[in-house]
C-alpha cells in the first residue's frame, strides 16, 4: 500500500510539473520578449509571463555616442532592468542612429572598435546578434520620419565580415551569425543565407529568424525553407509573433495578432532545431509608428496575445 501511495504521488506531481502535450515550448526552448522600453521589466503584466530571455536592439556605435544621450540612456536603463529581472540578455546591434550615418556602412575596424567598448561597458551580456535584420532594405517612416532598415540588405558580405569580427570580440559568448526576416516571398532571404554562408570562414552555431510572414499569415513554409538554407546549428526566432497593426496589410485586428502568436508556438513546438523565441513586443506601438504588435495596448490594458504569450497555447498555422 505505502508503494501504491509513493507511486501515486509521484505520478501527482509529474502531472503538475511536466507541460502538457501541446507546451512543448517548455520542453526544448526558451521563451521571452524583444522590446525597447526599460519600463517593461517592471509591470506586473510582463512579471507574469515568466518570461526567461529578453533582446533588445541598439546602434552598432551606441558607444560612440555621449554617455547622455538618448541611446545610451535607455541602453543602460534597459540593461540595468533585465538584470534586475534576472532575465538572459540579447543585444542586437543595427544601423547608425546618428544624423546622417543611418546609411552607412561601417569599416570592419570601426565596427571593432565599438564592439570592444560595448563588450567593457556591459561584461555581463553574455549573448550578442551582430546585425539585426540585415536583409530588411532601408525607407523613412511615415508617420516617425525615422530612417528604418539596414543598410546592407543587399551586402551578405558585409554581414558575414560583422559576424566575424562579432565572434572575434566575443569569444567566449553566444554570437547570433545572421538575424534574417522571411519576407513575404522568402527566395530573397534564401539566397541572402547562401550567399553570407559563402563568405563566412566559421560556420554559425546560432541563427537568428524573424518569421513574420509565416506567423501573420498563419503559413510554416518561410521558416522552413529558411531552416533548410542555415542547415545546421541553432535558430532562435530573434522576432517573432502577432501583428496588431502594420499598414494597409494588417489593419488593426488585435485577435488576428493573438492567432498569429499561437502559430508562433506551433512552429517553435514542431522545429527541434529552434532554441528561442523571442515575441516582438511587449509594449504597444504609439501613434507615431506605423507597426503595433503589443501584448499590451497603450493604456496599459491586455491584448488577447497577452493571454496567448502567458499559456504558451500553440495554434496550427491555418486561417
Amino acid at each position: 500500500m505505502r508503494r501504491l501511495l509513493a507511486l501515486t504521488a509521484a505520478l501527482c506531481i509529474a502531472a503538475v510539473l511536466l507541460p502538457a502535450a501541446g507546451d512543448a515550448a517548455r520542453v526544448h526552448y526558451k521563451t521571452g520578449i524583444s522590446d525597447q522600453n526599460p519600463a517593461t521589466f517592471a509591470s506586473p503584466l510582463y512579471t507574469s509571463l515568466h518570461m526567461s530571455v529578453a533582446r533588445y536592439i541598439t546602434p552598432w556605435d551606441v558607444m560612440f555616442e555621449k554617455p547622455r544621450s538618448y541611446d545610451r540612456v535607455q541602453l543602460d536603463q534597459w540593461i540595468a532592468g533585465a538584470r534586475h529581472d534576472g532575465q538572459d540578455i540579447l543585444i542586437a546591434f543595427e544601423h547608425s542612429h546618428l544624423r546622417g550615418h543611418e546609411r552607412k556602412v561601417p569599416k570592419r575596424r570601426t565596427y571593432a572598435k565599438a564592439l570592444k567598448l560595448f563588450h567593457r561597458a556591459y561584461p555581463n551580456v553574455r549573448s550578442i546578434s551582430a546585425w539585426n535584420e540585415a536583409n530588411r532594405c532601408q525607407r523613412v517612416s511615415k508617420t516617425s520620419g525615422a530612417v528604418l532598415g539596414q543598410p546592407i540588405c543587399h551586402n551578405p558580405k558585409a554581414a558575414a565580415g560583422f559576424y566575424e569580427t562579432a565572434r572575434s570580440v566575443f569569444k567566449r559568448d553566444r554570437v547570433v551569425a545572421l538575424d534574417i526576416l522571411d519576407q513575404n516571398s522568402v527566395r530573397s532571404s534564401v539566397r541572402y543565407v547562401q550567399r553570407f554562408l559563402h563568405y563566412v570562414r566559421h560556420f554559425p552555431r546560432i541563427w537568428g529568424i524573424h518569421d513574420y510572414s509565416d506567423t501573420n499569415r498563419f503559413s510554416t513554409k518561410r521558416t522552413r525553407a529558411l531552416l533548410r538554407a542555415t542547415r545546421r546549428g541553432e535558430v532562435w526566432l530573434t522576432e517573432t509573433g502577432g501583428i496588431v497593426r502594420f499598414g494597409h496589410s494588417f489593419p488593426f485586428n488585435p485577435k488576428r495578432a493573438a492567432r498569429a502568436i499561437g502559430c508562433a508556438f506551433w512552429i517553435a513546438n514542431h522545429e527541434r532545431r529552434i532554441k528561442r523565441v523571442y515575441l516582438y513586443q511587449f509594449n504597444a506601438g504609439g501613434r507615431s509608428f506605423d507597426f503595433d504588435a503589443g501584448l499590451i495596448a497603450l493604456n496599459g490594458k491586455k491584448r488577447p496575445g497577452w493571454t496567448v504569450a502567458r499559456k504558451r497555447a500553440a495554434r496550427r498555422c491555418r486561417r
